[in-house]
């Protein structure tokens, strides 16, 4: 039998799940991964960032774009602190990653070694699965089931490696089973409620549609309900550029990030059409009094934040096709004539501050720029902080452009990392990093990678 280095048998369970870059810092409890990167260096790209935060960013975001979890190491003690920061983003936004972490050698364990603490017991709660290799054959095995648990958990899974089990030579003979893993088939939606559903649609005087990011695969379907039942359409932050935005009937995110039209037209609805969205704030928005149709494949979620009158566990694509060809076709309610006046005078307003040469300056006139430059596939990379405020505004999403943020968790300094992930893995398409003083500060030392890697994104 063949035999192979513990570390190398990690990377080629890695390597035959289709994953051809890892985001990482070297250290010393790193070494025998190290010379299995090494090992894998005509296979696999290794982007060495400046910081093992930086890293875990970067493979946290890779799954917002690309619906292909990302990969990141740290090494033990500190490296692997530096990791949280990326697997808190993950693991509130529901994003598939894995993170390997080093250990120092099992010998060096549980005596207050240099650099040893507990591991597995800090990851644990950072984490949806963790587990720590006890022998050296189990590491195979582990890496294999780190990356399903991640794809099932929807979030961070950590695998931690003790420095001497990467150098153990083990037999190779593990083979992963890529192919059973299957695509999403969520379910088509009960006829019962999609008859519920279009009562209450008939029955409504101001109907709207609050959609969140459940809703990504469902773009096509909200535009023709919206048109055929006149609802406005209002959104999470995180539901951006589900509709384009300038398609008419979208009001824009709820919220301070979000322009006028859309807190006022929330104010007055009776039936909200609520798909895929879980975001904290909706508890503070629509009467209480008015009625929900919500839409979900989390059973958790109906009625967390608002009281639910129907409720559909269903795929947002396949319930909003069901209530399309179930439903009769409305005309414009009077919310709804006054919502696409209220859009329309929002833009005029933000579109009177183009040519502003205020100081300081305004934001409208650098959107501006931005919105006639961008590809038309461009991706943006958005840091958090005032850069979200101007970005849910200003910023016209149109035809295959992508867009992320760090979303629950909210860290300041994301945008570098995930500009540095698209350009990785879109390198022929354009990437915009939007940040301002403060993300740029914390995490600029990462334009020293994109230079090394050629790794071209444009910077606001």
């Amino acid at each position: 039998m063949t035999k192979i280095n513990g570390s190398d048998a990690m990377l080629k369970v890695i390597y035959d799940w289709g994953i051809d870059h890892i985001y990482g810092f070297p250290g010393g409890s790193f070494d025998s991964s190290m010379n299995a990167i090494y090992d894998f260096r005509d296979k696999m790209k290794f982007i060495e960032v400046r910081h093992e935060e930086a890293g875990a960013l970067a493979a946290a975001s890779e799954y917002k774009i690309t619906g292909k979890l990302g990969v990141c190491f740290g090494s033990a003690g500190p490296g692997a602190a530096h990791l949280f920061n990326g697997l808190y983003d993950a693991k509130y936004d529901k994003t598939p990653m894995v993170a390997i972490v080093a250990n120092v050698p099992t010998s060096r364990q549980d005596i207050d070694f240099f650099q040893a603490f507990d591991e597995d017991k800090w990851f644990l709660n950072a984490s949806v699965w963790c587990r720590q290799a006890k022998t050296a054959d189990q590491i195979p095995i582990l890496t294999d089931e780190a990356i399903r648990q991640a794809y099932a958990r929807k979030g961070p899974a950590v695998i931690i490696i003790p420095k001497d089990y990467g150098w153990q030579k083990i037999d190779d003979n593990f083979r992963v089973n890529k192919d059973a893993h299957p695509e999403a088939n969520y379910p088509a939606p009960t006829k019962t409620s999609v008859d519920e559903a279009v009562k209450l649609l008939k029955e409504a005087k101001n109907p709207t549609m609050y959609i969140g990011l459940g809703a990504k695969d469902a773009g096509d379907e909200v535009k023709e309900f919206a048109e055929k039942f006149k609802t406005p359409i209002m959104s999470s932050y995180l539901g951006k550029g589900i509709v384009e935005d300038k398609f008419p009937a979208y009001m824009g995110t709820i919220g301070r990030l979000g322009p006028k039209a859309a807190q006022e037209v929330q104010g007055a609805t009776d039936l909200v059409v609520w798909v895929g969205n879980n975001s904290p704030f909706s508890v503070l928005w629509f009467p209480k009094d008015a009625k929900v149709i919500q839409i979900d494949v989390d059973p958790a979620k109906f009625g967390k934040r608002h009281s639910t009158d129907v409720s559909m566990l269903a795929d947002a694509k396949k319930a909003l096709r069901a209530i399309i060809d179930a439903g009769e076709t409305r005309s414009e309610s009077p919310l709804y004539k006054a919502a696409i006046a209220d859009r329309e005078n929002w833009d005029a307003w933000q579109d009177s501050f183009k040519n502003s040469d205020e100081m300081p300056v305004r934001p409208e006139p650098i959107w501006d720029v931005i919105n006639k430059k961008a590809d038309d596939n461009a991706i943006f990379a958005i840091d958090v902080g005032n850069v979200n405020v101007d970005s849910c505004r200003l910023l016209n999403l149109h035809d295959d452009q992508k867009w992320t943020t760090s979303g629950l968790h909210a860290t300041m300094g994301y945008g570098a990392p995930a500009a540095l992930m698209a350009a990785t893995v879109y390198p022929d398409r354009e990437v915009w990093q939007l940040a301002g003083d403060g993300g740029f500060a914390m995490m600029n030392q990462e334009l020293l990678t994109m230079a090394r890697w050629h790794a071209t994104t444009c910077m606001f």
